[in-house]
């Protein structure tokens, strides 16, 4: 996972006409695209402000999916299902009800509606920006805005369009120039006394600085919603402006060990559960977003969590020194004798249960105990992304479930990566006694690790959990399909599979979606959840097929779809069809 920590010296320069201080208020509404409705960012940001100064703020992430403050909305938009959209439908009823002390505002990427520079969609970008402005400071509420994130038409170069056009059906080539012209138009505000923070310049260099050794570096897969890195930027640039100087990194928060890590996570959950509620609260004209909870239910709820927030905080030890982070857990307490490990390498704390990481055969592999192990001793293995979303894990360890993971990334579930993972299974079956049947779980390209595991030992599966999974690697990394596809994830399956050319590939009949006969004859059960709109691995090509296909082979598969869901985020709010599945099949 790469390191990202400082921001270009330009940047920081660009911040000084703010003023450098974390703001004075107590609530903060903060409105965007999907870029803000997905949360990374304002997670970071929270984490890294509660850890780092004494102020307790409310964020209430009110981000709308496909939103534009500029109202404009593309022909065709959402395959015409509905027009983007606008912000100046629901912001008055959302500053009425929120009583912002302070608004928190990324507008842009959509607003140029992915076509060419033109003076109208200018005039009608900076025209809602003006609006917003006026609403808000009607409202007694102040506003900071944050220039738009970058478009990197790199990873999708085979599905943008040059300009010149009367159309543009897919998206302008050259459109973060647009964006340039719309984050020089907000940064040129601070004149006229405008709080602006530039993210579109941080995120440009940095994307510049990545290139230099990776040619295909991204910061957003589909060329418009950053990946954890980019929200990363996105939450340096805000820190920067507001002068909160930190020595965290990135990986502090996502590796899902530590207390920092802990911590991010429930500041995560806080931000969900009142965003849901928050958005249904106001109102929106947007499709496909899930309901919430009542409001005064998810404020319940989100007080539950602050209790548990409040708790690790004032935990011994504090979060000022970095290294205390991911320590391992082998005393309870200073004094007393460490509990003997139950398996090798070093003991950490990991969702309140034991995690032990050790080398095996050159390959880390990570194993969290539950208190007490079920009977049969049941366990779940994870095919990519160990930690992401533990919801499910966290239940299952109460239920004494292991759950194990080898990190074998960048091997896409190939046939070298087939078999050391069953030297694996064979090393935890007959050392540790592990059932012989564990479930596994694979998230995104996880799916190719597991369901090629799976069609190759039919016989040692429980069940497989699926989520947005890929299942035919033609459609990605290939994108060979409506998927845009990673040049770089395709240039390894070429070298992995030692396929001689692309046509090899392609002409290959043992993906997933054509070798489930084994897993059907063996009556393996299956759950996917997807998003019925995934932009990355589309659900045609992947989940869908695989269905129809199982299906017909007389296999077993439920189907949990999210209407209007992207790739991002996986899971699901309550994750209890998950665990009850998982549990249910377990063996």
């Amino acid at each position: 996972m790469m390191k990202l920590r400082f921001l270009p010296l330009w940047c920081l320069l660009g911040c000084l006409e703010l003023t450098a201080a974390p703001p004075e208020a107590d609530r903060i509404v903060v409105l965007g695209d999907s870029i803000t409705a997905s949360g990374q960012y304002l997670e970071y940001l929270e984490t890294i402000l509660m850890v780092q100064t004494a102020k307790r703020y409310e964020f209430l992430n009110l981000g709308l999916s496909s939103e534009t403050v500029s109202g404009l909305s593309e022909p065709g938009h959402a395959a015409g299902k509905f027009p983007r959209p606008g912000l100046h439908e629901r912001l008055q009823r959302v500053l009425d009800k929120t009583k912002p002390d302070l608004v928190l505002a990324c507008y842009g990427m959509n607003d140029g509606i992915y076509f060419p520079l033109k003076q109208t969609r200018f005039d009608r970008f900076t025209t809602g920006i003006e609006q917003l402005r006026s609403k808000a400071k009607a409202a007694a509420a102040d506003v900071i805005h944050l220039t738009p994130p970058v478009f990197d038409p790199l990873p999708i170069k085979d599905k943008v369009m040059p300009a010149g056009l009367n159309a543009y059906p897919r998206p302008f080539e050259g459109y973060n120039r647009v964006l340039d012209r719309y984050s020089e138009w907000l940064v040129g505000r601070r004149s006229a006394g405008w709080k602006v923070i530039d993210v579109h310049g941080p995120m440009n260099a940095a994307l510049a600085e990545q290139r230099k050794a990776n040619a295909e570096f991204t910061f957003a897969t589909d060329g418009v919603h950053p990946t954890k890195e980019g929200h990363w930027i996105i939450s340096q640039a805000i820190l920067d402006a507001w002068d909160v100087k930190h020595d965290w990194v990135l990986e502090d928060l996502v590796e899902p060990q530590g207390r920092l890590a802990a911590l991010y996570k429930l500041v995560g959950d806080r931000q969900k559960v009142l965003k849901s509620a928050w958005l249904e609260a106001c109102g929106h004209k947007r499709p496909g977003v899930a309901k919430g909870l009542p409001l005064e239910e998810a404020k319940t709820k989100a007080e539950e969590i602050s209790k548990s927030l409040v708790a690790l905080l004032e935990s011994s030890g504090g979060f000022t020194k970095k290294e205390e982070v991911g320590k391992p857990a082998m005393e309870e307490k200073a004094g007393t004798t460490a509990k003997p490990g139950l398996f090798p390498g070093t003991r950490s704390v990991w969702q309140g249960y034991d995690r032990y990481d050790f080398d095996w055969q050159g390959i880390t592999a990570t194993i969290v105990a539950p208190k007490e192990a079920a009977a049969g001793k049941p366990w779940v293995w994870h095919g990519e992304f160990f930690g992401h979303k533990p919801d499910p894990d966290a239940a299952l360890l109460g239920k004494g479930f292991h759950i194990v993971f080898l990190k074998m990334n960048d091997t896409l579930g190939c046939p070298a990566t087939v078999k050391t993972w069953t030297e694996f299974y064979q090393h935890l079956t007959k050392q540790y006694r592990f059932s012989k049947k564990p479930a596994l779980v694979g998230l995104s390209r996880g799916g190719l690790y597991c369901y090629n595991w799976a069609i190759a030992n039919p016989g040692k599966v429980s069940c497989i959990y699926a989520d947005a999974p890929v299942c035919d690697f033609k459609s990605w990394p290939g994108g060979k399909g409506e998927g845009p596809g990673d040049p770089r994830n395709w240039a390894l399956v070429l070298k992995l599979w030692n396929f001689k050319d692309e046509a090899e590939a392609l002409a290959y009949k043992g993906n997933p979606v054509d070798a489930l006969a084994p897993l059907a004859k063996n009556k393996v059960p299956l759950l996917h959840v997807f998003g019925d709109a995934d932009e990355v691995v589309p659900a045609e090509e992947n989940t869908l097929l695989l269905a129809e296909r199982y299906r017909k082979l007389g296999g077993t598969i439920e189907l949990i779809a999210k209407a209007g869901g992207k790739h991002h985020p996986h899971g699901l709010q309550d994750s209890a069809p998950i665990v009850n599945f998982i549990a249910r099949h377990a063996k």
